[in-house]
């Protein structure tokens, strides 16, 4: 949330016009775009009454929603991607193929990158109603190299279409974070993987 209504500042304080699409399975929100400066208040009011739920699918929605946005621009999107969706890539490429600068930031926890925790365990889904108990240490290993394998499926179909990817950890400060992407991106020119 707090990456988003960073970036929605920053455009708006330059006239720029913001929208926001959030989304699960389905669209659950959504602002046009506008580049009034008041329009920032509408933006984070939707950010804060947002209780995320649900699974996403990025594909189903970027399908859905293509023909209701611009034709260039820069489109954000900003997600955990915890599910690997086959045929993704085609769905991305569809943005890009509009004219869209698509920026996808993908966003973990830290704990959710490394599995910390022992001992007997319930884990209870965020997505859904489902729930799991096991020793985290059990499947550690398997669980991290999934984790990293879905980073590098993400990167590179990013790199592969010309998507510029940043991963970040919430333990990792929102404003070095961007920062870093900003100078990146202004030093390298477009399209790199962070």
């Amino acid at each position: 949330r707090t990456l988003v209504a960073s970036l929605s500042y920053l455009f708006l304080k330059q006239y720029d016009a913001v929208g926001l699409s959030l989304f699960n399975e389905s669209l659950i929100s959504h602002v046009p775009p506008r580049s009034k400066p008041n329009h920032f208040k509408h933006i984070l009011h939707e950010l804060a009454v947002l209780s995320p739920n649900g699974i996403t699918k990025l594909g189903d929605i970027i399908e859905s929603m293509i023909e209701r946005l611009p034709r260039r621009g820069i489109l954000i999107l900003v997600s955990d991607f915890l599910t690997k969706e086959s045929g993704v890539e085609k769905k991305l490429k569809l943005l890009v193929a509009r004219g869209l600068e698509v920026i996808l930031f993908h966003i973990l926890d830290s704990d959710e990158v490394s599995l910390p925790f022992n001992g007997d365990i319930i884990f209870e889904s965020l997505e859904d109603d489902s729930s799991i108990q096991l020793d985290p240490a059990d499947i550690r290993e398997t669980y991290q190299r999934a984790i990293q394998d879905q980073i590098k499926y993400y990167r590179s179909h990013c790199v592969k279409l010309g998507i510029d990817y940043i991963f970040l950890e919430t333990s990792t400060p929102l404003e070095q974070g961007l920062t870093y992407y900003l100078l990146q991106r202004k030093n390298l020119g477009k399209h790199r993987a962070l």
